[in-house]
C-alpha cells in the first residue's frame, strides 16, 4: 500500500513536500490517473487528498502524506535520523521514503547514506551484545540507549564503569566502519564455545573503554567512537597480540598431558577399588558347593541367603563404581571440550587427539571389565537358585512343616 503512495509521488515528478503534504497541478497520463484513483480508495492512515479535481487530463491535488507505522515520508536524511529513535537501538523502519535522495526502503539499490546508516545499526547491535550486561537505561518514552563498558584498574586508579549513550547524528555518516563482520562474529552467541572467545570479548570491551576514557568534553561519545573506530581496531590488535605473547602453547601441552594422566589415574583407581572387593567372589563360589552339601534345612537357608546377600552387595558396589566412572567421563569431556583440535596449531593437534583416543580406549576396556565383573557378581545368586531348584535330600514342604512346628511351639 505504501509503495503505491511512493510510486504516485515519483510519477508526479517528486513535488516539494511542505508540512507533510505536497501539491500538484498539471497534466498527467491515464495510467497515473488510474493510480491516483486507487490511492484515493486507500484507508486514511495511508494518507488522504485534501483536494483532488480532474478536468480532462489536467489534475489539481493536494495530498497529505502518511506518517505512521505503515510508512512515512522524510524530507531529508537528517530528518530521517532525527525522527527515528529506533535507529539508536540498531533497528531500521521497514517502510519509509526519503525525498532529497529519492530513496524508498524497498528499492534494490541503496545510496551511500543509507548504506552508512545500516553499518551504524550493525555496529550498535554488536556493541549491545558485547557490552557488560547489555544495554541499560533504555526507555520507550525517552528512547535512550546506553551501553556499559568497564575500564580495568591500572594500579593508580580503581576500575571505572563508562556509559556509552547511543545517539546517531548526520555527521556519523561520513565515516566508513571497517571489519563490522568481525565484531558481529565476536559478539554472536553462536561462538560461545570457541576457545578463548571470552578472552577476545573482554579484550574488545577493555579496548572500547580505553578509547572512550580519553575524551573529556566530548558531547557525543558514540560519534567519537565512530570517528575513532580504526583506533579501536588497532588497539584491539595490539592488546590481543600482547595476550598471545603471554599465552604459551607449551603450557597448554603440559595442561593436556596433566589432565590425561590425572584422568587415567582416577580410572585405574576405580578398577583397583573394585578388584580388591571382588577377590571374595571365589569364596562365594565355594559356598555354592557347601549349599549342595547342607545337612539340615537351617544350614541350607543360611548359606542360601548369604549367597543372595553377596550378590546384592557386589552388584551395589559395581553400580556405585560405574557411576563414578560416568562422572569421571563427564569431567573429562568438560575439560577437553575447550581443547578443540581445529583451534590449535599442528604441533598441539596431535597431543589433543592422542589424549582423547587413549582415554576413550581405556574407557572401553573399563566398560568391558565392568560387564565381566557384573556377570561374576550375579553368579552366587544364580548358583544358589540353581541348587535350590534341583532335587535335595529333603523337600521344601519339609521346611514349611519345620516353620509351622516352630510357630506352634512359640
Amino acid at each position: 500500500m505504501f509503495s503505491n503512495i511512493v510510486k504516485i509521488y515519483r510519477d508526479l515528478n517528486r513535488p516539494e513536500v511542505v508540512s507533510g503534504a505536497f501539491s500538484f497541478v498539471g497534466q498527467i497520463s491515464f495510467d497515473v490517473l488510474e493510480r491516483l484513483r486507487e490511492v484515493e480508495e486507500l484507508p486514511p492512515h495511508f494518507g488522504n487528498f485534501e483536494e483532488f479535481s480532474v478536468e480532462n487530463n489536467n489534475v489539481s491535488l493536494e495530498f497529505k502524506l502518511p506518517s505512521s507505522e505503515v510508512g512515512k515520508f522524510y524530507v531529508s536524511i537528517a530528518a530521517f535520523i532525527a525522527d527515528n529513535p529506533t535507529l539508536n537501538f540498531g533497528e531500521i523502519p521497514s517502510d519509509f521514503y526519503i525525498v532529497d535522495i529519492d530513496y524508498y526502503s524497498r528499492d534494490e539499490k541503496s545510496p551511500e547514506p543509507i548504506t552508512r546508516i545500516r553499518e551504524l545499526c550493525r555496529l550498535i547491535r554488536a556493541l549491545s551484545a558485547l557490552a557488560s550486561g547489555g544495554s541499560y537505561a533504555s526507555s520507550v518514552r525517552t528512547h535512550e540507549n546506553k551501553l556499559l563498558f568497564v575500564l580495568a584498574a591500572d594500579g593508580k586508579s580503581p576500575a571505572k564503569t563508562l556509559a556509552l549513550p547511543i545517539k546517531i547524528t548526520i555527521h556519523d555518516l561520513q565515516y566508513k566502519l571497517l571489519y563490522l563482520k568481525f565484531i558481529e562474529v565476536l559478539s554472536s552467541a553462536e561462538f560461545d564455545n570457541e576457545i578463548h572467545v571470552e578472552e577476545r570479548r573482554s579484550i574488545m570491551r577493555l579496548t572500547i573503554a580505553e578509547v572512550l576514557s580519553v575524551p573529556e568534553e566530548e558531547s557525543n561519545l558514540f560519534s567519537y567512537l565512530v570517528r575513532n573506530w580504526r583506533v579501536v581496531l588497532d588497539k584491539y590488535r595490539h592488546n590481543f597480540l600482547a595476550f598471545l605473547n603471554q599465552y604459551s602453547f607449551e603450557k597448554v601441552r603440559k595442561e593436556i598431558a596433566t589432565a590425561e594422566v590425572d584422568h587415567a589415574t582416577k580410572l585405574s583407581g576405580v578398577l583397583g577399588d573394585i578388584a580388591g572387593k571382588l577377590l571374595a567372589l571365589p569364596v562365594s563360589f565355594a559356598a555354592i558347593i557347601l549349599l549342595r552339601k547342607a545337612a539340615t534345612q537351617e544350614e541350607f537357608w543360611i548359606i542360601f541367603l548369604g549367597l543372595l546377600v553377596i550378590t546384592i552387595i557386589f552388584s551395589g558396589v559395581l553400580w556405585n563404581q560405574w557411576l563414578q566412572v560416568k562422572r569421571l567421563r563427564g569431567s573429562f569431556d568438560f575439560i577437553f571440550g575447550q581443547y578443540s583440535e581445529d583451534a590449535f596449531p599442528k604441533k598441539l593437534r596431535l597431543p589433543v587427539a592422542t589424549a582423547k583416543a587413549n582415554i576413550l580406549r581405556q574407557y572401553r576396556v573399563l566398560k568391558c571389565t565392568f560387564f565381566v565383573f557384573g556377570f561374576l557378581a550375579i553368579l552366587p545368586a544364580v548358583g544358589a537358585i540353581y541348587v535350590w531348584l534341583t532335587p535335595l535330600p529333603w523337600t521344601l514342604s519339609d521346611f514349611c512343616v519345620l516353620l509351622s512346628t516352630a510357630a506352634t511351639a512359640k
